[in-house]
């Protein structure tokens, strides 16, 4: 995610969400004002993979994956480096929905 974890920053999100300024695409499709959505919930269990959210202050350096590219969707296979699965530009395009989101994730794992 494009944002920090922890109390405060959630906290400020809940305000920003209130006031329709949100600054994170993926956040605008799975997380309502208060908590995750319950079609992104769904989502998740129809995905059958393990799902980890990250916001940008738990990334881990390693990963290499640069501020500008967030928020985007990683995977991983193994102990193989993580790697872009559905970029920043593609999550936009979703335009909020979470079925979007859905199908771009499983075309990208189905071309992987």
């Amino acid at each position: 995610y494009y944002g920090d974890s922890g109390l405060r920053a959630m906290l400020l999100d809940v305000v920003k969400k209130a006031a329709g300024r949100e600054e994170c695409a993926l956040c605008e499709i799975t997380y309502g004002p208060l908590s995750k959505r319950d079609a992104w919930r769904e989502c998740e269990k129809r995905l059958g993979i393990a799902v980890e959210e990250l916001h940008r202050d738990v990334l881990p350096a390693a990963w290499r994956i640069e501020p500008s590219q967030l928020p985007c969707v990683v995977a991983r296979a193994g102990e193989q480096a993580p790697f872009v699965l559905v970029s920043k530009s593609e999550i936009v395009a979703c335009d909020r929905s979470v079925e979007r989101l859905e199908r771009r994730i499983k075309d990208a794992l189905a071309a992987t």
